[in-house]
């Protein structure tokens, strides 16, 4: 269960990331509701991804190459989306 929770934070940290960084967050605001849930999944895939590949490249111990591993990352994966998503829900809906 580390793994999700490492996830979730990370996952929230990218979605703070994303409102605050001042240019990035002009960008990311002309996007469509669509285009940033895509833009933000592929981000996080693409991250759980390298860190895994480069445990299996022997360059990392994050995530074993394997079985374990991979269930590990998926977890981390799937904490990364809900805590991306619930954190944009709640600054999306913060009043100026």
């Amino acid at each position: 269960m580390e793994s999700f929770n490492i996830g979730a934070v990370a996952g929230v940290v990218l979605s703070l990331l994303f409102k605050y960084i001042p240019g990035l967050n002009v960008l990311f605001e002309q996007l469509d509701p669509e285009q940033k849930e895509l833009v933000m999944l592929g981000i996080m895939i693409t991250a759980v991804g390298i860190v895994y590949g480069l445990g299996c490249w022997g360059w990392s111990d994050i995530y074993a190459c394997g079985p374990e591993g991979l269930k590990q990352a998926v977890f981390a994966l799937v904490g990364a989306i809900l805590g991306n998503q619930g954190a944009y829900s709640m600054l999306s809906n913060q009043k100026r």
